[in-house]
């Protein structure tokens, strides 16, 4: 055999050997492939079917909270109870509390099939300040790779429904109708809202955001409209500083050396937004559930070391007649000896108040709460600025003076006895300044059908208390009259004997009722909440809204105080979250 012969017999079998590596490599290489690709699919199916689980759970949760929501608003349970309905829950099972119950079955959510059960609920005590519903959802959501491969995920969450202090508080000016902040004078030291349209000028200031919201009702589209040549104005953070008081709330940062503490504090800006969702507006509905509060946090009202409620009061009324039309009403004067108020308590009747006022709770009113003179606290929350201490703020307000006055009928500012203060407001409380409404059926016994027509002076089938002078006796003789929506079943006797002689400056409250705030008032200051369906109020010179920022929902120096004040079905909070590995 040649040299020749003998290479090429051995070239042979070594390019044969190196295409068969190159093959054993390759195989290797494309087996390596379809299983990484496999492992890929099974992994980004997973992912999907882990959405998909997530996407059932907040479907769910809407739901479920749309469901409550309606039964609170249609059936209004007492406060203590409402949450109950989440163990008697039924959509395709029923009773949650003894077993699992499915809610949704093999429904397709981007290509996975997904169940949805209810695990169990827990309750909080029916006693307890905060009142909340843990549900515990599950989903399972199975699915194809695209290699065949089955994939099953499981997602549970703990949900929690609650009551919470209703949003409308977040606000110092909220008017669930059209709204006015207009004129020169006037002024907001937070935001402003309106459930309908929205009216400013370039006169007023608005240290904060104007909102507002579509209302059917109305006919109002939610629109903000500007006059006065000009966009409404808000202050400079150091003019907001040098001239707006300790009242007003507090700036975010609050000084120089400190970061953002307060989230709904000022912040030196103001924008408008308009056609926003609608707030919901709780009706104060039938005042049992909130007797119920009033029992169970022990509310009274005392004075001069008398208590003069105890959880409620139902009892004989200024005129001193058994049964007689002022019956379940109550004068409250704190010009001598402060009001002292602790928890909730209900006034069956009309509430005549002034003077000042110590502790923290709420009076509610079983038809008219009249206010006559300034109501201002012994102790108010105090917000410095600048703050270089906001920590010290936050405790120190904490037990700071905090008032409510809610009331099922109307807020009334003034001497309305005084035929001057009918002249100057007669246009702002009758049609068609004020347009009819539907009310709440428990208000038919303050004289409000499923219609109220708009005119607060009408007669509205009540009576109140009349006094008739005897000269030749020298006694007063007691009758009664027909009453008008904004008059108290007190005689005008009564109202005209504690009416303050000066006109009032100062309302330390969080004022809320079903229908209007009205009246008369100097150059005053707001300081709480103003919250109403209408509001029509006369000021002289000036008016100032403060916000109580003790109220909000996101700030620090917010106090366990929501139960006392009206509520509304909170946006459902998850918890805890966890995947269940199987």
């Amino acid at each position: 055999m040649s040299t020749r012969d003998a290479q090429s017999g051995f070239i042979l079998p070594v390019a044969v050997s190196s295409i068969l590596v190159v093959a054993i490599i390759a195989g290797g290489m494309l087996s390596y492939i379809s299983y990484g690709s496999r492992v890929a699919g099974v992994y980004t199916t997973g992912s999907n079917c882990r959405l998909s689980a997530q996407t059932a759970l907040d479907q769910t949760e809407i739901q479920i909270h749309d469901a409550f929501q309606g039964f609170y608003k249609r059936t209004k349970p007492s406060v203590w109870t409402a949450l109950n309905w989440f163990e008697s829950y039924s959509a395709n099972c029923i009773g949650l509390s003894g077993s699992a119950c499915t809610l949704m079955q093999g429904a397709v959510i981007n290509g996975a099939t997904v169940t949805v059960s209810i695990q169990g609920v827990e309750r909080s005590a029916t006693s307890a300040v905060f009142q909340y519903a843990d549900v515990t959802l599950r989903a399972v959501s199975s699915c194809k790779s695209p290699g065949g491969v089955a994939v099953t995920k499981t997602i549970e969450e703990v949900v929690e429904f609650a009551l919470r202090r209703s949003s409308v508080f977040d606000h110092a000016y909220f008017v669930n109708n059209y709204g006015w902040f207009q004129s020169p004078g006037c002024t907001a030291n937070v935001d402003v809202l309106s459930n309908g349209d929205l009216y400013l000028d370039s006169y007023s200031y608005i240290n904060g955001d104007a909102y507002a919201a579509p209302n059917a009702e109305l006919g109002a589209a939610g629109a903000i409209t500007e006059s006065g040549g000009g966009a409404t104005r808000y202050m400079s953070q150091s003019t907001y500083w040098s001239s707006t008081g300790t009242w007003a709330r507090p700036t975010n940062p609050t000084s120089a050396d400190t970061e953002d503490i307060w989230a709904m504090g000022y912040n030196a800006q103001s924008s408008k937004h308009p056609y926003q969702e609608a707030l919901d507006m709780p009706y104060l509905g039938d005042l049992s559930s909130y007797k119920e509060i009033a029992v169970a946090t022990s509310g009274t009202i005392k004075q001069n070391g008398k208590v003069l409620v105890s959880g409620s009061y139902s009892g004989v009324g200024p005129s001193g007649i058994v049964g007689g039309a002022d019956q379940g009403s109550l004068v409250l004067d704190g010009t001598s000896k402060p009001i002292i108020i602790s928890g909730a308590v209900v006034v069956d009747g009309d509430v005549i108040i002034k003077g000042t006022v110590s502790g923290q709770g709420v009076i509610y009113a079983g038809r008219n709460i009249h206010v006559v003179g300034n109501v201002t606290y012994r102790n108010a929350p105090s917000w410095p600025k600048p703050d270089t201490s906001p920590a010290s703020t936050v405790t120190k307000n904490a037990s700071a003076d905090l008032l409510g006055l809610c009331a099922k009928g109307n807020i009334v500012l003034g001497n309305y006895t005084e035929t001057s203060w009918l002249n100057d407001c007669r246009d702002y409380i009758t049609p068609p300044f004020v347009d009819p409404y539907t009310c709440d059926a428990t208000d038919a016994s303050i004289g409000y059908g499923s219609t109220f027509s708009g005119d607060y002076t009408a007669n509205d089938s009540g009576k109140k208390v009349t006094y008739t002078y005897n000269s030749r006796t020298g006694k007063y003789t007691l009758g009664t009259a027909n009453r008008k929506y904004y008059e108290s079943s007190v005689g005008d006797y009564i109202v005209q004997n504690n009416v303050s002689s000066t006109a009032i400056t100062e309302i330390d409250a969080v004022l809320y009722n079903n229908h209007a705030i009205m009246g008369k008032v100097g150059q005053c200051q707001f300081n709480g909440g103003f919250v109403c369906r209408n509001e029509s109020c006369i000021y002289s010179t000036s008016v100032t809204f403060n916000w109580d920022s003790r109220l909000g929902s996101r700030s620090p120096d917010g106090i366990d105080f929501f139960i006392y004040l009206p509520m509304s079905v909170a946006d459902p909070d998850v918890v805890s979250w966890r995947e269940i590995v199987q």
